[in-house]
């Protein structure tokens, strides 16, 4: 009889657990193809809640496809209050177009051009350095500090060379894997939601907020605002073949060097992302105190189960900007 009322219980708690909404529910972006745990997929539920930007298609959002130069500037003559504005002497605008109101305005703006023969363009995909020119010019191309030092800043556009270093040096754009900055490459959808939110809302941003995934546990960590931490975050996403030091720490020499401003913590807690040297990143599961100097990243929210998950021996960590 026990044994029948244990399995009538475990049935109606499926049943029920059916019935009810799961917690990434409240995190749905409302498009299938965005997963709840998706690092862009905050943004793409900001975008869309804003109206910035709609799916591609039923509830699709395409995250990985291009971003138009249609839906660049529609976005952005949307975060304006939508003005008035003619479609401008584009040939290629058709006339009631959705987008043919914000290409008149970003032109009108001084936000973007044609292409000299009369042309918009709005279905060719937007470049990382186009979007940062737009975004500057759209802030009203505020000064900026020295150029970033990517591994590819010689593939960097001269017109465009201070657009990248005030959206870097503000946050709003990172770079990709390797050091790149990627400036000839299309922009994905994804990462005009993410950019979007990053400027229009850098208070409710994610920006300075990185998720270090081990196996199949995610962990989110805090990050300073910082030249050292800018300068990582623009060398993430980043897979880490981590060693193994002293039973409370794992490390990984980064293929070149951050800024760094070592200081000495004293304590050192479970959780804890700092910078030893200029180019060894650490990762610290176990409390203790040291009298070395690091340099502090930031520190993961709830480091439990972050030991267990890290393990003994040397461990794959994957590090990547929320």
């Amino acid at each position: 009889m026990k044994s029948l009322l244990q399995n009538l219980a475990a049935l109606l708690c499926l049943s029920l657990s059916l019935l009810l909404p799961s917690r990434a529910a409240a995190r749905d972006s409302g498009f299938v193809d965005v997963a709840a745990d998706a690092w862009y997929a905050d943004a793409v539920a900001y975008v869309r809640d804003r109206g910035l930007m709609g799916g591609v298609s039923g509830r699709a959002f395409a995250p990985d496809g291009d971003a138009s130069r249609a839906t660049l500037v529609t976005a952005l003559h949307r975060a304006a209050g939508s003005p008035e504005a003619q479609p401008g002497d584009f040939t290629d605008l058709p006339a009631g177009a959705w987008y043919a109101d914000a290409a008149g305005w970003a032109a009108e703006r001084g936000l973007v051009g044609g292409y000299g023969d009369g042309r918009f363009g709005p279905g060719d995909p937007v470049t990382r350095e186009q979007m940062a020119v737009v975004l500057w010019r759209y802030a009203g191309s505020p000064g900026a500090a020295g150029a970033p030092d990517f591994a590819d800043r010689h593939e960097l556009s001269d017109y465009a060379a201070e657009a990248v270093a005030w959206a870097y040096g503000s946050g709003v754009l990172t770079g990709r894997e390797g050091n790149r900055f990627a400036p000839r490459e299309s922009c994905t959808r994804a990462e005009l939601a993410a950019v979007l939110r990053r400027y229009l809302s850098p208070d409710e941003s994610a920006a300075l907020t990185l998720r270090i995934t081990v196996g199949d546990q995610t962990f989110t960590a805090a990050l300073e605002d910082s030249p050292s931490v800018r300068a990582l975050l623009a060398r993430l996403p980043l897979t880490a073949d981590m060693r193994e030091l002293n039973g409370n720490e794992k490390y990984f020499y980064l293929p070149d060097a951050l800024p760094a401003d070592p200081v000495r913590p004293g304590s050192i807690r479970a959780g804890d992302l700092m910078l030893y040297g200029s180019d060894c990143l650490v990762l610290f599961y176990e409390d203790f105190e040291s009298s070395y100097r690091y340099t502090r990243l930031g520190r993961i929210d709830d480091p439990a189960g972050l030991a267990a998950a890290l393990g003994e021996g040397d461990v794959t960590v994957r590090f990547e900007a929320e």
